[in-house]
């Protein structure tokens, strides 16, 4: 009887450095999962941060407020040299001459206004457009918090997350309007002063009160002598002064003062 041939197969192996292998997946997020945590972010300003406002707003208020303090340097300095005229004798030619200085300054002063004025109209109208946007989202945003809050009359269930989200993002809305309606307001004061100071500039920078103090002191040392006619008479003599000397009222006032003085002492 024949013997029986079995054929063995050898099993091939794959070399391990072939073997793929299979990459594992991240679990998918549902979309519940991912607008539940978009609504957990807080609400986040529709304008820039204070920091990184555009610097036309910052520069046209930096610039005001240095204007405004070289117009209170002028008054100082007739403050300090009227001081200075009550105190000494000082000659007409050198009066005039040192109040040629502070007009000078008032001069320069008028000259860099009228380029601020174009500054502060381009911050207005920055800070209007801004003002503008806020207000859109804000309408938005209440009506959006409102219609959550119709829903949840009526018994319909609303995200909580997002009603929240929705109140602190109208409380921050409201509060950058108020800012900048407040800001808006101020820069329209600053065009008017701005757009004044040509005819108000000498006013502004004219130191007053020593002057008015001395005219009350000459009515009442001459009052006795010229009645109700005090006034008129004290005008009249401080115009031929102002006129004569080509000083202004101030000064003149301070003069008549000393003389008024002088004479009493003598």
């Amino acid at each position: 009887m024949p013997k029986k041939i079995v054929i063995k197969f050898k099993e091939e192996k794959m070399p391990k450095d072939i073997v793929e292998e299979v990459p594992q997946l991240e679990p998918e997020v549902s979309t519940i999962e991912t607008e539940a945590k978009l609504q957990e972010k807080p609400p986040e300003s529709i304008v820039p941060p204070k920091d990184l406002e555009v610097s036309i707003v910052k520069e046209a208020f930096d610039r005001y407020d240095a204007l405004m303090s070289k117009i209170q340097e002028v008054k100082i300095r007739e403050q300090i040299f009227q001081k200075m005229l009550l105190e000494q004798d000082i000659s007409i030619a050198t009066i005039r001459e040192v109040l040629a200085r502070w007009n000078a300054m008032r001069e320069q002063i008028v000259g860099e206004s009228a380029s601020l004025v174009e500054k502060i109209n381009a911050a207005k109208s920055k800070l209007e457009t801004e003002f503008s946007n806020i207000e859109t989202e804000l309408c938005i945003s209440i009506v959006e918090l409102d219609t959550l809050k119709y829903k949840e009359s009526s018994n319909v269930s609303v995200p909580q997350e997002l009603k929240a989200s929705l109140e602190a993002k109208v409380t921050i809305l409201r509060q950058e309007l108020s800012e900048k309606k407040k800001k808006i307001r101020e820069l329209e004061e600053m065009a008017r002063t701005i757009s004044e100071l040509p005819k108000k500039i000498y006013s502004l920078t004219t130191y007053t009160e020593l002057a008015d103090k001395l005219y009350e002191e000459l009515k009442e040392k001459h009052g006795a002598k010229f009645g109700p006619r005090v006034d008129e008479s004290l005008q009249k003599n401080i115009e031929t002064i102002v006129q004569s000397k080509g000083i202004p009222r101030e000064y003149a006032i301070i003069l008549i003062w000393k003389e008024a003085q002088a004479s009493s002492v003598s």
